[in-house]
């Protein structure tokens, strides 16, 4: 009772994600899901139609014999048969039609949900976040529910007319019958239900072993890999490593479908008998002239029919029963509200303060913590650089100022007002960035510039002088067709080195030369040598005057480009000052700076 209980206590909530899948049919493509309603319900209706008429044709021969020339009823009905049995036939490949069309649709639908949820987002925790990962990707990858959930709600449909016609017609000779079906059907229903929720393919845990499997296989087969998977000989590794996690799936998979089977066996063993008795029953009936012929056959199809609708029906319930779950996944993913909330102040014209943090403290996990900062000032229009070995905070700083995150406590103010108080979107469109992890766009090299800022992407002489900026000219002429260039492998275009694909990074933030007051840079240079550093640095000494510039970087020769040095240790601030200051009073940078000064000398 408990079970059933629970069963019932959720059917309002199961039943708000059917109709919110509706809805999405629906705002998908309007014309096609009800070109798709309609042939469905007028197939399911022909059905029983059809059993009616043959149950009528037969009447009529055994009454009178069959002449075409007479054009009596029974002519009629045997056209009108053969009529709606061409429109059946023809009916099921646009049915067919329809449900292929309307799948494409509706993922390019789900795929743009998703898209604006990506947008609406404005921090990129929940990006960085593995259980957010994993439900995109499986609500990205949808096309196997997508077409499971237009079937079951055209199988519903159907189902519900077949019964509904076939009821009738059996009710006219035992009321008791269709009775006798419904209430066979229920058990099964709810049986049914809560099986293919224990079996369903979408769990978490089948989800997991499929994702494992995949990355297994995916691995030796990415041009990314491909290096140290040769280097270290790998494949075998990940070839043994599949084959374990799609055994585990496997068998899985295998022991859920054994349950099912063998639940399935015994219903239709057990509708077969009841469908047995009731047709004794009729035969018996009829035996005695109670029935005609035609009636017979008229109870026949029309339990038939009945049946049909019923599996039709309890299935794509029963089914329904854990795609709504895979629907509620949906409802929950594009409905749950964001972490972060944005105000409303514009970014001023007149700046008078640069960054000050005040008693900062994060950490990612909740357990260790990353920064830790009393106070802290960044000064305006001047050129800071972060300094500091591997693991001391300095990209997780930068973070923070772009508002990727918010401190778990404290505050971070800009020009005198707390980040929190400035709207997100107009904050960063008056920054530009070069990050460690730059991305490395499949499209072309004008692209791959021109996305520094969009609005500019086809601005050709902006996109030459970024270049310029970033180095990009010294290799262009050994591009076949200059910016426009396919990049990248995947579409077949030119690869680039690691050093060109970061001047590439860096003319791309440069596209925001003239709009934006912050420049930052994380580790702009670390796949360039000492000499093109310095050319690099000498042109952002030039190009950003008047700007707030922040450099990240591991290399301390760096900084003597600087205004202004911060050095970082474990996420607290250890010195701060200029490369003159900070030399003269002989503390950890210096004692850094002499280290790495000999590895050149």
């Amino acid at each position: 009772m408990l079970t059933l209980y629970s069963f019932f206590k959720k059917l309002p909530q199961t039943s708000s994600f059917i109709f919110y899948g509706l809805r999405l049919f629906w705002r998908a493509d309007p014309f096609k899901t009800g070109v798709l309603f309609f042939i469905t319900l007028l197939g399911a209706s022909l059905g029983p139609l059809l059993v009616w008429l043959s149950a009528k044709v037969i009447d009529e021969i055994t009454r009178a014999p069959f002449q075409l020339s007479s054009w009596n009823t029974l002519v009629w009905a045997a056209l009108a048969y053969v009529a709606l049995t061409l429109i059946v036939d023809a009916l099921q490949p646009i049915a067919e039609m329809q449900k292929r069309l309307l799948t494409a649709k509706l993922e390019a639908y789900v795929d743009e949900l998703l898209i604006e949820k990506a947008i609406s987002i404005p921090d990129t925790a929940a990006f960085e976040d593995s259980s957010f990962h994993a439900k995109s990707q499986i609500i990205r990858y949808n096309e196997y529910f997508v077409s499971m959930w237009i079937t079951i709600v055209s199988q519903t449909c159907s189902g519900i007319v077949m019964i509904a016609a076939s009821s009738l017609m059996i009710g006219t000779f035992a009321p008791w019958i269709p009775l006798l079906f419904l209430i066979l059907a229920f058990p099964k229903l709810y049986w049914e239900a809560k099986l293919n929720n224990a079996t369903f393919e979408g769990r978490e845990e089948v989800q997991e072993l499929r994702r494992r499997a995949e990355y297994y296989a995916g691995v030796p087969l990415i041009p990314e890999t491909a290096g140290e998977i040769k280097m270290f000989n790998l494949v075998p590794f990940f070839k043994a490593s599949y084959r374990n996690t799609a055994l585990k799936l496997l068998n899985t998979i295998s022991h859920d479908h054994r349950k099912l089977a063998l639940y399935h066996l015994f219903w239709s063993v057990l509708q077969s008998l009841a469908a047995g008795f009731v047709l004794i029953y009729i035969v018996q009936q009829a035996l005695r002239g109670a029935f005609s012929v035609g009636d017979l056959l008229l109870f026949i199809g029309a339990t038939v029919q009945f049946n049909e609708g019923v599996n039709e029906m309890f299935a794509a319930f029963a089914i329904g029963a854990r795609e709504t779950r895979h629907l509620g996944n949906i409802y929950t993913f594009l409905n749950s509200k964001n972490t972060m909330e944005t105000g409303d102040a514009p970014i001023a014209d007149r700046k008078t303060e640069g960054y000050a943090f005040d008693r900062v403290s994060f950490t990612y996990d909740g357990s260790k913590t990353v920064l830790d900062i009393e106070k802290l000032d960044i000064p305006l229009n001047k050129t800071t650089v972060l300094v500091g070995e591997n693991g001391s905070g300095k990209t997780t700083l930068i973070k923070l100022l772009l508002r990727y995150f918010d401190p778990n406590q404290g505050a971070i103010y800009y020009n005198g007002l707390p980040l929190k108080a400035y709207d997100i979107k107009h904050f960063r469109s008056n920054a530009t960035a070069v990050f460690q992890d730059f991305l490395r766009y499949e499209m072309s090299l004008k692209l791959n510039i021109g996305l520094g800022e969009v609005s500019s992407r086809n601005d050709l002489a902006k996109i030459e002088k970024a270049a310029l900026f970033g180095g990009v000219n010294l290799f262009l002429d050994k591009l076949e067709n200059g910016y426009d260039t396919e990049l990248g492998r995947l579409f077949g275009g030119r690869n680039l080195s690691g050093g060109e694909w970061q001047r590439v990074a860096i003319s791309r933030a440069f596209m925001r030369d003239e709009s934006a007051d912050l420049f930052i840079f994380d580790e702009p240079s670390s796949a360039l040598d000492v000499f093109i550093e310095e050319e690099i640095f000498d042109k952002l000494s030039r190009m950003t005057e008047g700007k707030t510039v922040i450099i990240v970087s591991h290399r301390l020769s760096t900084a003597r480009f600087a205004d202004h040095i911060i050095f970082l240790e474990n996420g607290r601030v250890i010195e701060t000052g200029t490369h003159d200051e900070l030399m003269a009073n002989q503390g950890q940078y210096a004692e850094l700076y002499h280290l790495q000064a000999k590895k050149y000398v």
